[in-house]
């Protein structure tokens, strides 16, 4: 069976409205001129801790994480949208035995809460993102966990909308597949070296249709199903 890891936002889940709302209102609260919607959209992929880091200063960054995380868990998950054709793909990649894992910037917490409420947690073996009281993490280092607790194996695939994602993938021996439907371009995607680029997730599960191909061997993943 096969490996995939996908990213969350931009990948799976329009984040935007979240993220705008929760940098607005901590913005407001702590004192700082707020950035506009296309500069927060700019940060989907990096985490909303970079945003702030050029924001507030090192001193205050902990201290703006903090009231962004509760804005979350009041309205976050209302906020995001999750792609026509998401749930789908997933419970069916899931069904045929394939391990899939998430990758966010988010805590992890956090993220399972989403999936959760977007009725697509039990289509993933393991969800990576910052534990509780850590801080903020980048990309790259969420990225280096699936390393360090052996997740990666040449041959799999990782599915993500940022370079960054892309360029993981590849340096891990996974094929790096990249969505243009998020918010990396297509000449972001393929500068990084993507070996396929999709328009929509239904491309992108018509793809694995084709690629990774075989049985349904286990009962809905899905409770829509």
């Amino acid at each position: 069976m096969g490996l995939i890891i996908f990213d969350l936002d931009g990948t799976l889940v329009d984040p935007l409205e979240a993220m705008f709302h929760g940098v607005q209102e901590t913005c407001r609260e702590l004192g700082f001129a707020a950035p506009g919607r296309v500069e927060v959209a700019r940060y989907i992929g990096f985490g909303a801790g970079e945003l702030f880091a050029g924001l507030t200063g090192p001193d205050r960054l902990d201290e703006a994480i903090r009231h962004y995380w509760s804005h979350f868990e009041e309205t976050g998950s209302a906020r995001h949208r999750i792609y026509d054709g998401v749930p789908l793909m997933l419970s069916r990649l899931k069904r045929q035995g394939h391990r899939l894992y998430l990758v966010t910037v988010k805590p992890a917490r956090q993220a399972r809460r989403l999936l959760h409420e977007f009725d697509i947690l039990l289509s993933f073996d393991q969800v990576f993102g910052s534990a509780p009281g850590e801080g903020f993490r980048t990309k790259a280092e969420v990225l280096d966990q699936l390393r360090v607790q052996g997740v990666v194996q040449p041959g799999g695939f990782m599915v993500g909308d940022r370079a960054e994602d892309i360029a993981f993938g590849g340096a891990a021996g996974l094929v790096p597949l990249g969505v243009t439907y998020g918010y990396g371009s297509p000449m972001e995607l393929q500068d990084a070296g993507a070996a396929h680029l999709f328009d929509t997730p239904a491309e992108l599960d018509a793809w694995f249709q084709i690629n990774l191909p075989g049985s349904e061997i286990h009962d809905s993943f899905s409770l829509s199903e």
